[in-house]
């Protein structure tokens, strides 16, 4: 059993919650809700939850207020949130699992079942994360993503990523000035994640910062050079899509 506290200063949103909880899945005890931050910090210290399922707004502060408070974080965190589309790609960006108000018993099936993917949260920094992507403006340019490693989390400003390369479940992230990062996810991902951000496909194995991007050559059925001095192929597929943004970009 999953040992839970849901912490939301709604109190309809807490009882749909836990209904929720105790009719669809068997694998989740609650140990206590609260309401608000102080009593919140309480109930985890008192409980030592694996879990904890945070909203963003409350009376007294924000879950991350709440967060701060707290000697050590050694649980499980999944937040509850009301934010828009934007904000939402800011949970994304910073690693962090969420569900959306009003609650849905699919979403929230599917985050518990995510759990076991989930890291602890044994940094602030990942918290910090998500406070200033959630700042970002509403065009959401994210300042910077957290990437999964085995032991925790790297947090790498988006600007400094100069391309992705895809070797089928995992994806090389290649880095202005740090070694490259491997990371346990699909280009298809990065591509959903980064493409907002100035990113471009440009092959089946390519993910491109565009800003990155020096110069196109007609060679070879098409190919970009990078800063890096990289020369990379476009695939025929790709080709129109990297031109019009490449020509966007320098309007």
């Amino acid at each position: 059993m999953l040992k839970t506290v849901i912490i939301d200063d709604d109190y309809v949103s807490r009882m749909v919650l836990r209904e929720m909880l105790e009719k669809f899945l068997d694998n989740i005890e609650i140990l206590g809700e609260a309401a608000t931050v102080a009593e919140g910090v309480k109930l985890i210290e008192d409980t030592d939850p694996e879990l904890v399922l945070l909203d963003i707004s409350m009376p007294d502060g924000t879950g991350f207020d709440l967060l701060d408070k707290l000697k050590t974080i050694n649980f499980k965190l999944i937040f509850i949130t009301a934010y828009s589309e934007y904000a939402i790609k800011a949970f994304k960006y910073s690693a962090f699992d969420y569900i959306v108000k009003p609650l849905n018993v699919d979403e929230l099936t599917k985050a518990i079942m995510r759990i076991p993917l989930i890291k602890k949260v044994d940094s602030k920094v990942r918290v910090k994360t998500l406070k200033e992507n959630l700042q970002a403006p509403d065009d959401g340019a994210a300042k910077t993503v957290a990437l999964p490693e085995i032991n925790g989390f790297a947090i790498v400003n988006v600007e400094d990523i100069v391309r992705c390369e895809g070797k089928r479940n995992y994806t090389r992230i290649i880095l202005k000035s740090a070694p490259e990062k491997v990371v346990s996810r699909t280009l298809l991902e990065f591509e959903h994640l980064l493409a907002p951000l100035g990113f471009v496909r440009i092959h089946r194995s390519h993910l491109v910062n565009i800003m990155n991007v020096v110069r196109y050559l007609k060679s070879d059925g098409g190919m970009v050079e990078l800063k890096t001095g990289e020369l990379l192929k476009v695939s025929p597929k790709h080709k129109e899509n990297l031109l019009n943004k490449l020509l966007f970009n320098k309007l």
